[in-house]
């Protein structure tokens, strides 16, 4: 091979840059975005005032050790602020901790169908990944993924509920993966969504986290409490675990802006109402959403998430991707879910009634 041949090689796969999607001919700064599982009803109470108030010091860092957000997490969640672990978004966590439990020769094992971040963090690191099945409408099958625990295996990642499938693992569910599992093997319990689904799975979630050395549990402030563009994601652990995640994230990776605005939001006492009004919002919506394209003929399984999982029926004569096209050209975006094997899936973020009145009759109107 000639030395002008020769070029860096990536070590990448085509899936993993496909979330990023052109629509020739469409301007997607015009359209409304029900691609990406944004709050369509704006930022928790205090949170953007005090983002630009902190802008007056960005020529200085923050605080490297994010205390203040840490204790503010702490007493909105009733955790131990020792035991929370900030990030630039919760990606950045589950990240972080492939980089310190696993390594070449090792497996991190996920339930198929799950976040593409989990096989992502595999490939970064060489380390291999396994996918447990799933059944019924994509759920996670406990016993499955429990027995695909080999003595390779040193993390698994179990986002509840999942993206993209918006299904959850139940509370009972939960207790028993962990009382199943090796103590040497990590659990990340990815909880993105939790606010919009099972309750009590979520604050058992929160309760493993906190007294089993080996289960993580990672929270954001991206969905709910709409602050996705100041990137603030959490989990909590057992002090050691904690400690050996935080001596491995970035320095400063929470920016002074991005810390104000989540210690606003967090200590805020407007809050709690806030966000059970974005909880229910998110629920009329998805309710209706749901059942209006389900008495079309479209497969809508029950979503404990801000978005729903639609099927395009088999006899529709449209694929999912022209439907994506379609929406488009109707000012809304949504995605199709392809790169997870599934090509005749779409999945819809929840916005408000009106965009939800309108994504229904464009999508029931495309079919025959």
């Amino acid at each position: 091979m000639s030395a002008q041949a020769r070029k860096p090689q990536p070590r990448t796969t085509g899936s993993m840059i496909s979330v990023v999607r052109k629509l020739e001919g469409i301007d997607k700064s015009k359209l409304v975005n029900l691609s990406v599982n944004e709050n369509a009803w704006g930022t928790a109470p205090g949170a953007e005032a005090a983002a630009v108030a902190a802008m007056a010091e960005a020529r200085l860092y923050a605080d490297t050790g994010a205390w203040a957000l840490r204790e503010a997490i702490g007493g909105y969640y009733n955790v131990d602020p020792a035991c929370v672990v900030p990030g630039n978004g919760s990606e950045e966590i589950l990240d972080i901790v492939g980089r310190v439990y696993a390594r070449p020769g090792d497996e991190i094992l996920a339930p198929a169908l799950s976040f593409a971040q989990f096989r992502i963090v595999a490939w970064r690191l060489g380390v291999d990944y396994v996918e447990s099945p799933v059944v019924g409408q994509m759920d996670v099958d406990v016993d499955a993924l429990i027995a695909a625990v080999t003595p390779r295996t040193r993390v698994i990642y179990l986002a509840n509920p999942g993206n993209p499938t918006g299904r959850g693992v139940d509370s009972a569910g939960l207790m028993r993966l962990v009382e199943a599992l090796p103590p040497e093997v990590v659990l990340v319990l990815d909880c993105a969504y939790a606010e919009f689904g099972d309750l009590e799975a979520a604050a058992t979630a929160l309760h493993l986290a906190q007294v089993r050395e080996n289960v993580l549990t990672t929270r954001t402030l991206s969905k709910a409490w709409g602050m996705a563009g100041l990137r603030i994601g959490w989990g909590v652990a057992c002090r050691e675990m904690a400690d050996a995640l935080n001596a491995m994230r970035g320095i400063g990776n929470v920016s002074g802006p991005t810390q104000a605005a989540g210690i606003a939001a967090l200590r805020n006492p407007e809050t709690p109402v806030w966000l059970e009004g974005i909880r229910q919002s998110v629920i009329d919506g998805r309710t209706l959403l749901s059942d209006r394209l389900r008495q079309a003929g479209y497969e809508v399984p029950d979503s404990q998430t801000n978005f729903v999982m639609a099927r395009v029926p088999a006899d529709a004569g449209i694929s999912a991707g022209a439907l994506v096209r379609k929406v488009a050209e109707a000012g809304l975006l949504i995605r199709a879910c392809d790169d997870y094997g599934l090509d005749d899936w779409l999945r819809l973020s929840i916005g408000t009634p009106a965009d939800m009145q309108k994504l229904a009759s464009v999508l029931i109107e495309a079919l025959p």
